[in-house]
């Protein structure tokens, strides 16, 4: 039976990549240190396979198709954010097992040869993996596409993925790589649920899982913590274990939480305590929401729009032709005025108003900021 030998749930922002000078530097530093710290647990633990379970900012797939769950079966694969990129092996036999046993289950699972991933997949390939030529096996999970899984639905399949490994004789280590509470690309951009994020944190250190489990994908819209569901996923693997805090920093606009699962730890001095019921239910936070208001199903009539902000977050070139001459490449774009005018302007909440999906128009507001720094 494979055995799971190393899991940590680890925040993987794309600043961490790109570390531009307007960020809080030292706090970035602190984030990478502990996926660092992970790292050398995978040296003493020295895995076959690593199971990497991440999300899709609109980079790998594209509104085409959006599958719920998809596991990336290639002889390789590429993570990508901007110019930074890395190639890892894909533990290919190991895959193809997990999707047979998987589908084997009732659960139905996406597959692709031929993903491009994006920098949920990049951060722990660079900080956790590094040059190690342990093979992956990577996982998306939707969390900003609506209509979104559960969180038992997720944990249902990492139970499920569990039953399938028993067959295997592989030591795995697995990541689970989401944020903590945050509101990339709309009006909550800087103000995340800190207090919630603290309560995952508490609900984790005791090993308690159910009332997480128990919450609603609005839920987790409401309080920016969609990203959780690929900690759940992790959760069904390795069961409802406790968890001991590497680092949790509170940027502007983000929760980083870097949080150990296995193998286990000591309870740090600093961190918080099995047993510790010093934050509320829900970090004190009530729910009101009762549909999607941060991450909405994105409206056909936006596909235009949306495809044109990923062009220039995906598309070097034309990222360069509208950071060198924008009004010529908005103007070719066959953009309608409103569009064409909250494309000329700063920020990206205009660009939110008129349909963009907020991943896309901050990832490209980021990217243009990015190239603009670089060659001034």
């Amino acid at each position: 039976m494979a055995e799971i030998v190393a899991a940590a749930a680890a925040v993987h922002a794309p600043q961490l990549l790109s570390r531009p000078p307007y960020e809080e530097l030292d706090k970035l530093d602190t984030s990478t240190d502990a996926l660092k710290q992970f790292a050398a647990v995978l040296d003493e633990t020295d895995p076959d396979a690593v199971l990497v379970i991440g999300i899709d900012h609109l980079e790998t797939f594209w509104l085409e198709a959006v599958p719920t769950f998809t596991l990336v079966i290639s002889e390789e694969c590429e993570a990508r954010y901007t110019h930074f990129s890395r190639r890892k092996k894909v533990h290919t036999d190991l895959a193809v097992d997990l999707l047979k046993g998987v589908i084997a289950q009732d659960f139905d699972l996406t597959y692709s040869q031929d993903a491009e991933l994006g920098h949920a997949f990049l951060t722990p390939f660079e900080y956790i993996l590094g040059d190690r030529e342990t093979p992956v096996i990577p996982l998306l999970v939707n969390s900003y596409l609506p209509p979104l899984p559960s969180p038992r639905r997720c944990y249902a399949l990492g139970r499920a993925i569990a039953k399938s490994l028993e067959s295997r004789p592989e030591r795995i280590a697995v990541i689970a790589s989401g944020g903590m509470s945050h509101f990339p690309g709309t009006a909550r951009y800087t103000a995340p649920n800190y207090e919630f994020d603290r309560w995952v944190i508490q609900e984790a250190a005791a090993g308690r899982y159910d009332e997480l489990l128990d919450l609603t994908p609005v839920n987790l819209d409401e309080v920016g913590e969609s990203e959780l569901l690929t900690w759940f996923v992790m959760l069904g693997i390795i069961g409802d274990v406790p968890g001991t805090l590497l680092s949790y920093q509170e940027l502007s606009h983000h929760g980083h939480g870097v949080i150990q699962f296995a193998p286990p730890l000591a309870a740090k001095a600093d961190g918080p305590v099995p047993g510790d019921e010093s934050v509320p239910r829900h970090g004190g936070h009530i729910f009101a929401q009762d549909d999607y208001v941060y991450y909405r199903f994105p409206e056909p009539s936006s596909l235009p729009l949306n495809k044109f902000l990923r062009r220039v977050i995906t598309e070097g070139d034309f990222r360069t032709a509208f950071v060198s001459d924008r009004d010529a490449t908005i103007d070719a774009g066959g953009l309608g005025e409103k569009e064409r005018a909250a494309l000329r302007g700063d920020g990206f909440d205009d660009l939110v108003e008129l349909g963009a999906h907020p991943l896309l128009a901050l990832s490209a507001w980021q990217v243009v900021k990015n190239e603009l720094s670089a060659t001034s």
